[in-house]
């Protein structure tokens, strides 16, 4: 199986290379580190994929993350033609109800999903700046998730994988709204365990044994910086 990662530029370095490639051994990872056309911008690149004349389903994915525990499960999650797999967002990136996903991970069809590039290709520059003109969510660069849910919703079954595989985490350095680290992991833990009804996201230096993948967001927050990456390398 084919598994999609973008490295476009020098936010991230050729270690997330090795990071994957070590964890995902088994799997064809091809890399796009420069944009298929000079249109489109950063992770929207990811819609390359759409493109893939094969019948086999393909994984797209983030590079800021950590694989931990049973992660070959999210990869090797079963779908049918005419279904998008996708990670949930259940931490919300945006106050829009409408919208269940994240877009650190798809699993997909290229042929079912073609449709879906030749819209965003038919203006990617007014779609690369939709979502953040309508407030959906903020820039410089954003939006691809949304676009991809609201498309896909039109002709697709849109499933999302079990919320408790999956968490945003964040670096000892990073701060959100003036809220430290310590005290942002205190509220995701809360929000995850009404969710779930698991008692914890990372305790005594471990994941909950549920949790798969584990998503770094946003420009700074990056998985290296965080103090305890060392242990899933």
């Amino acid at each position: 199986m084919k598994i999609f990662c973008v490295r476009i530029g020098d936010k991230y370095g050729p270690q997330y290379e090795e990071y994957l490639g070590h964890k995902l051994p088994e799997y064809d990872i091809v890399w796009i580190r420069e944009p298929f056309d000079p249109r489109v911008q950063m992770q929207w690149n990811k819609m390359i994929g759409m493109t893939l004349d094969i019948d086999d389903p393909i994984c797209v994915m983030d590079i800021d993350v950590l694989l931990v525990g049973d992660y070959h499960k999210v990869f090797n999650y079963p779908i049918k033609r005419g279904q998008f797999l996708a990670m949930p967002g259940w931490w919300r990136d945006t106050d829009k109800s409408k919208y269940v996903i994240n877009g650190g991970f798809f699993k997909y069809y290229p042929k079912d999903c073609q449709y879906i590039y030749n819209e965003f290709m038919s203006n990617p520059e007014f779609w690369q700046r939709y979502y953040i003109e309508n407030e959906t969510t903020t820039g410089p660069i954003n939006g691809e998730q949304y676009f991809v849910e609201d498309h896909v919703k039109q002709r697709l079954e849109l499933i999302t994988l079990p919320d408790e595989w999956f968490t945003r985490w964040v670096s000892d350095s990073w701060s959100i709204t003036n809220r430290s680290p310590t005290k942002w992991q205190t509220q995701i833990t809360s929000k995850y365990r009404k969710l779930t009804g698991n008692d914890y996201i990372y305790l005594g230096g471990e994941f909950h044994p549920d949790i798969k993948f584990v998503h770094f967001t946003h420009r700074n927050n990056k998985p290296h910086e965080w103090e305890n990456y060392k242990d899933y390398v």
